[in-house]
């Protein structure tokens, strides 16, 4: 059976399509250093410049941000340290955001005086 140029094109562009799908990933997010002790819930806040997605299984991916990309720094800052859902695509080993979802709300105190 042969195929014509229409149908080619036609099915490199599915191809094309399928593999560009979004994915999704959930972990918490962190500094790079913090992956070699035991900081990983208590990250210190001056890691926030090499931050990494980590994953429940232990695995780290990096994660583009900044001014030039869909997640911004302010974005990090906001959502360090807590679980977050990444939605884009892997480009090579690091994550290319589309949208990022913080997961986890803040770990706001509330003091009452019914105690005291």
């Amino acid at each position: 059976m042969r195929m014509t140029a229409t149908a080619i094109v036609l099915l490199l562009a599915v191809a094309s399509a399928a593999a560009a799908e979004p994915q999704t990933w959930e972990g918490w997010i962190v500094g790079r250093p913090c992956l070699e002790g035991p900081q990983i819930t208590d990250c210190p806040l001056r890691f926030i410049g090499s931050p990494v997605l980590l994953l429940a299984d232990g695995q780290h991916v990096a994660f583009r941000h900044g001014e030039a990309a869909a997640v911004k720094a302010a974005d990090v800052d906001a959502a360090y340290g807590r679980r977050v859902r990444l939605q884009g695509r892997l480009d090579g080993d690091v994550i290319e955001p589309d949208r990022m979802d913080v997961l986890e709300a803040t770990g706001e105190r509330k003091f009452f005086k019914g105690c005291l």
